[in-house]
């Protein structure tokens, strides 16, 4: 027996209602009863809501629990899988512009900052790399590796000398003026994603969920309008 809530198979008996066998999850203590109308496509269509809600909808994770009655370790199970199975952004190599830009955010607490450098292609104002980490040279060359193969491209950034240290000086170009297509998009994150919000209790409690957060708002920049967002959704689970 497989639990319809978590999927979990430790699941045991739990006495009878209307004449039906109960069974009580040991994972996630979710009492159902076989043959009801929590079914396995359901699950799946409440696993497309719960991601839905959290990337468009600008609704926290504990929000969605509330609302669907769960465990707040299930929808970041959820969304952790959903950001796994969108797989890794594709860089095309005909990009002729990248903005290069650091955004801030903080894991547990105030004390811990985590920095985020982005890379957005210029022409189609979109984020395509990014790392999580310290703001100094080592973190910025990670992200650079994922876009060193683009041969013909030129970089944009401020005046922040780490990226004139790891930048080939014939293809950097450095100024504020060069960085406003970065700029409006680490607004638009902050605006989109509520973990991103500068209130001054929105803190993170991992990394991981940062990374899990951009992924996913990647995704839906990609994919705008809602029915191709759901048609392709759905067909990873």
């Amino acid at each position: 027996m497989v639990c319809k809530r978590c999927e979990s198979k430790e699941c045991i008996k739990n006495g009878k209602v209307r004449c039906l066998q109960r069974y009580l999850c040991k994972n996630c203590n979710y009492n159902f009863v076989k043959g009801d109308r929590r079914t396995t496509a359901g699950i799946q269509a409440k696993k497309a809501c719960c991601v839905m809600l959290y990337s468009i909808g600008k609704i926290s994770v504990n929000m969605i629990a509330k609302l669907f009655d769960m465990y707040r370790s299930l929808v970041y199970k959820w969304l952790n899988e959903a950001a796994v199975n969108f797989g890794e952004y594709e860089i095309r190599d005909d990009i002729e512009a990248i903005e290069f830009d650091e955004m801030w955010h903080f894991i547990g607490k105030k004390a811990n900052k985590l920095w985020i450098i982005k890379a957005v292609d210029r022409s189609k104002h979109k984020t395509i790399a990014w790392v999580t980490g310290n703001r100094d040279t080592k973190t910025f060359r990670k992200l650079y590796k994922k876009l060193k193969h683009l041969k013909k491209c030129k970089f944009y950034t401020d005046d922040w000398e780490v990226f004139s240290k790891v930048l080939t000086k014939d293809r950097h170009v450095i100024g504020k003026e060069h960085t406003v297509t970065i700029e409006q998009d680490n607004s638009d994150t902050r605006h989109h994603l509520s973990r991103f919000t500068r209130k001054t209790k929105v803190v993170s409690k991992s990394e991981n969920m940062v990374n899990t957060s951009l992924k996913l708002w990647q995704f839906l920049t990609e994919n705008t309008t809602f029915k191709k967002f759901q048609s392709v959704f759905l067909s990873i689970f």
